[in-house]
């Protein structure tokens, strides 16, 4: 009797102990899960923290500022570009075009090559006002007609986290970029992450942030609503990592997840590792994005007039 009481109490203390491990919170860092379509606002007084819902955001016209060709010109050594398809607008040349805004996804189709990506610092504007700044990834596909930036749905994509002005004006704050492997691949020997581009210094883009505003004017096509304006962080593109056999074959299509940003930190690799609320008290802007393989744009029967000569 006194061994069955024994028994019983050893099981009961047991089954509590497993009951105490399953109610306690398993820790996870910010990128170990799938994000929010939704964008987080960083960096306000306070620490305070804000949303804007993804849908919403990706309604917000975009373009690209670039340096102009003629240095010597007495006008200005900015142009800004429109990227096809973005936000609600039904401008002529968009027609046919569908909106290339993402917020935590990259499609990467069979039948395109590669893909090359820089850094951008992405600026979104409220009548012409700086609200919110973010890291950004000016992707592109390399071809022969010229560069192809929207390549069809979920190939534009935009921070999931955006920060200040003042944050961004930090003598610290700047760029940097990760590729995160899958599970499937760290077993099969990849490295956890490895660099997707070096570090890059924000001042310069900052500097020309600041001639761009000085040069806007009433009849700006920024002067009305919202605008997400990118500012490439460099002229030098990179390759992304080609999709192996293995992750090209996987059920759901993930070749593996791309993480950029933008932080005043020393070294962004360590914030790899927080949760997030640590990530959100960093005021640091991310980018998180799942990269895809998605079938073959040239074997879509429905596939919009302006793609058929990236895809023919």
């Amino acid at each position: 009797r006194s061994s069955l009481s024994s028994l019983v109490s050893l099981l009961t203390l047991i089954m509590n102990s497993i009951a105490l491990l399953l109610l306690l919170p398993c820790w996870t860092n910010a990128f170990s899960v799938v994000s929010s379509s939704d964008i987080k606002i960083v960096g306000l007084p306070g620490g305070q923290v804000q949303s804007l819902p993804g849908m919403y955001v990706q309604t917000f016209r975009r373009w690209i500022v670039e340096d102009a060709e003629d240095a010597n010109s007495c006008s200005s050594t900015l142009k800004i570009e429109p990227i096809k398809g973005t936000g609600l607008s039904d401008l002529p040349h968009d027609e046919g075009w569908v909106n290339p805004t993402s917020t935590n996804e990259l499609w990467w189709p069979l039948d395109i090559k590669t893909l090359q990506v820089r850094p951008t610092l992405n600026v979104v504007f409220k009548s012409a006002i700086v609200s919110y700044v973010s890291i950004g990834l000016d992707v592109r596909v390399p071809h022969k007609g010229g560069t192809w930036r929207n390549f069809g749905m979920h190939s534009q994509p935009i921070a999931r986290q955006m920060t200040t002005l003042h944050i961004a004006m930090e003598k610290l704050f700047h760029a940097e970029g990760f590729v995160l492997h899958t599970q499937q691949s760290i077993d099969a020997g990849e490295m956890k992450h490895e660099p997707l581009f070096e570090s890059i210094d924000a001042d310069a883009t900052m500097q020309k942030l600041a001639t761009f505003i000085g040069e806007l004017d009433a009849f700006s096509p920024l002067a009305e609503g919202f605008h997400i304006v990118s500012f490439p962080m460099t002229n030098e593109w990179t390759d992304l990592p080609a999709p192996t056999e293995r992750a090209a074959s996987d059920a759901d299509g993930t070749v593996y997840k791309i993480v950029c940003m933008a932080t005043s930190e020393p070294f962004a690799s360590k914030l790899l590792d927080l949760d997030e609320d640590l990530l959100t008290m960093s005021s640091t802007s991310v980018m998180e994005l799942i990269v895809l393989r998605t079938d073959a744009g040239g074997a879509s029967e429905f596939l919009p007039e302006p793609y058929k000569p990236l895809y023919s």
